[in-house]
């Protein structure tokens, strides 16, 4: 039995997981897979890179550098996200209007790579990193809607459209990609044992989680029952537009050009200078050794 271990709880974002299984296409590889929900405890690069999960969708490139460079062995294999998935947003009337205005400010983030990205923000914008008070982000969003938290993280899938149908809509959105900082999120990752042990394995897992994949974008409806099969409390018609939103995220550049699940080496390389460029890795690491293209390509 292989453990899949997701970043965050059942929902949309991993709707192609749960198609591969509901569609027997783990069982067409000779696979036994069980999916495994995350939640704000859960590190999906440390669970892999110690062996307890063989598989996780976990957080950006950028956290598997930081895992790598603190000694843990997980590979990324593919990309879910061709691009940063998240913003950070204020409203209209907070008088930010730049990076350098989060100076001074409460400033919410989640710390599964987020955080890193926001810091690198900053510091490349001249901002200090510790002059702003930077806080874990909730589960929910009520701390920036009631002004707890000035500059809170938002997902493009979740919390931005659950703000605009609340009516919440006078914004500033600071989204990396504005400034040029492009690369991919949610990446599927192994370890150095599975890939040096079981490569056969990992190609066949691969395959079919991305046969899963590209039918939720092509079935949204399909792919939102999986998930409320899984998870039957969550908001259908906000499962619908999360889906949606998702396939946005995996058709971005590469996604389109290359095909679902590529994960770029020049975006990862990309990634890893605008860490290291500002401090947000302590040094150059053997980027290389982060990645592989080889089971995309044999599938």
């Amino acid at each position: 039995m292989l453990l899949l271990r997701l970043k965050w709880l059942h929902q949309a974002q991993f709707a192609g997981w749960y198609l591969a299984e509901d569609e027997g296409l783990y069982r067409e590889e000779g696979l036994e897979v069980e999916i495994s929900p995350g939640g704000p405890d859960v590190d999906p690069e440390k669970l892999v890179g110690c062996g307890e999960a063989h598989f996780a969708q976990a957080g950006g490139i950028e956290s598997v550098l930081a895992a790598r460079a603190a000694g843990l062995p997980v590979v990324a294999i593919g990309a879910v996200f061709q691009r940063i998935d998240v913003a950070f947003i204020a409203k209209r009337d907070a008088g930010i209007a730049a990076l350098a205005d989060f100076a001074g400010r409460t400033v919410s983030t989640w710390h599964t790579g987020v955080h890193l990205i926001l810091r690198a923000l900053l510091r490349r914008a001249g901002v200090d990193p510790a002059s702003i008070n930077e806080i874990a982000q909730a589960e929910s969003m009520q701390p920036f809607l009631q002004g707890d938290v000035s500059v809170a993280a938002a997902t493009f899938f979740n919390q931005l459209p659950q703000l605009r149908s609340q009516g919440v809509t006078d914004l500033v959105v600071f989204d990396p990609a504005d400034q040029g900082v492009v690369f991919p999120r949610d990446v599927i990752i192994t370890s150095e044992k599975m890939i040096a042990d079981h490569p056969d394995v990992v190609r066949r897992f691969l395959r079919a989680g991305l046969r899963g994949w590209k039918q939720a974008i092509a079935d949204q409806t399909t792919a939102v029952a999986a998930v409320m099969r899984r998870a039957p409390t969550l908001d259908r018609r906000h499962q619908a537009v999360m889906i949606s939103e998702v396939s946005k995220l995996m058709t971005h550049g590469a996604g389109t050009a290359r095909g679902i699940g590529w994960i770029e080496p020049t975006a990862v390389r990309a990634a890893h200078d605008f860490l290291v460029e500002n401090g947000q890795l302590a040094g150059a690491i053997d980027v290389g050794r982060s990645h592989t293209t080889r089971f995309w390509q044999a599938v």
